[in-house]
């Protein structure tokens, strides 16, 4: 699923032209005199270990990635860090409350299902409280030996969980 062109200026709603400018071909608002960045989203995870050799995966029950494992994350919203985006995310899909997420890595993918870039910023979380009960985007969550991972939905999660673990 690609994302759509932009056509009008999201502050005008003028039509957009094109302009140069630094060496790309970039959206632009003539009556604004503005240049429209194209960024990429950034999506927080959390890498929830027990403390006994395991991680806390979610069986996702949304594409991208149905029926597939994956940390427990989902896109930072706008007036929160990164470090709640990744808190919020653990709550919702996990019933879990992360403390002291300390940042693993970020790291960049393109997406083919949003149609643009995607950073994906990971936080080791050791201390946690609650009771696992998947819901929102997981059908399933709990935790897995670090040594018998099942496949992960997303390459960027796999190696999340090996720069996790290199720097343990």
């Amino acid at each position: 699923m690609a994302r759509e062109k932009r056509i009008f200026c999201p502050w005008c709603g003028n039509r957009l032209g094109k302009k140069m400018d630094e060496g790309r071909v970039r959206d632009y608002c003539e009556k604004e005199d503005r240049l429209i960045y194209d960024n990429p989203l950034p999506a927080s995870t959390s890498l929830v270990f027990d403390g006994k050799d395991n991680i806390l995966l979610v069986l996702r029950n949304c594409e991208p990635g149905i029926d597939q494992w994956a940390l427990p994350g989902g896109f930072v919203e706008t007036g929160e860090s990164p470090a709640d985006a990744a808190m919020r995310e653990l709550r919702e899909e996990t019933g879990l409350t992360g403390r002291d997420p300390e940042l693993i890595d970020v790291i960049f993918q393109e997406s083919l299902f949003y149609g643009t870039s995607i950073l994906i910023i990971g936080y080791r979380v050791d201390s946690f409280s609650g009771e696992i009960m998947a819901a929102d985007d997981a059908s399933e969550a709990r935790f897995f030996k670090i040594s018998g991972l099942p496949p992960l939905a997303f390459d960027s999660h796999s190696k999340m969980i090996k720069k996790a673990l290199e720097k343990e």
